[in-house]
């Protein structure tokens, strides 16, 4: 988050709070990144949290509907030109993208790709060590984002603000819809919270 003021006040560019601070054994002021965000990557449905929205009163029918949907959109990946160029989006293979634009789906080597990234996003769905089945349901209408504060208290409670990525529209706001807020992992419904401007909506 950019502090428009930290120029001006010629007080460097960043400020930390005493709790960012993670290692204290040892005076190293070194600053690691160890993660950024990335654009079309979905937010998904695991266990714990269709637990948690199950307890909250999200009905199960509802819940199984986010499920055929998601695999009914996966049958038409190989298919659909939209379908795939979102898919290999969503799981970060932005390389093979351009490759799929410019080649399409009749390429014998698009159709290899797509078919080897459809068997590890079904293979996804059992835990690699134990083998039982795990849910990881992809929603649409969501985003994986990294939430920050609000230092100049210019949301209201209750209200959140989303700027995203969209497909072939850019960056874009999300205007005037409940945003359905959750951590991960999640263990707690009070960690669950509704607000004001929503990426993923789910009827009771």
């Amino acid at each position: 988050m950019i502090h428009p003021e930290l120029d001006n006040l010629r007080d460097g560019h960043v400020h930390f709070r005493k709790s960012m601070k993670k290692f204290k054994v040892v005076s190293n002021n070194t600053f690691s990144i160890v993660d950024h965000s990335t654009p079309y990557v979905y937010a998904r449905l695991n266990n714990d949290i269709v637990t948690l929205l199950s307890a909250l009163g999200i009905s199960d029918h509802t819940l199984l509907q986010k499920l055929e949907k998601y695999l009914s959109w996966l049958q038409t990946v190989k298919s659909d030109l939209s379908a795939a160029v979102d898919f290999l989006s969503s799981i970060g293979q932005h390389g093979d993208v351009e490759r799929v634009l410019l080649e399409g789906l009749d390429s014998s080597s698009t159709q290899s790709k797509l078919n080897a990234a459809l068997k590890k996003e079904i293979a996804a769905f059992k835990k690699a060590d134990t083998e039982k089945d795990k849910l990881r349901v992809l929603v649409h209408n969501s985003r994986y984002v990294f939430g920050v504060c609000d230092p100049f208290q210019i949301l209201e409670e209750g209200e959140v603000f989303i700027r995203v990525t969209m497909p072939r529209t850019g960056p874009t706001t999300i205007h005037s819809c409940p945003v359905l807020v959750v951590r991960n992992p999640c263990l707690h419904p009070g960690l669950v919270f509704l607000s004001r401007f929503h990426a993923l909506t789910f009827q009771r």
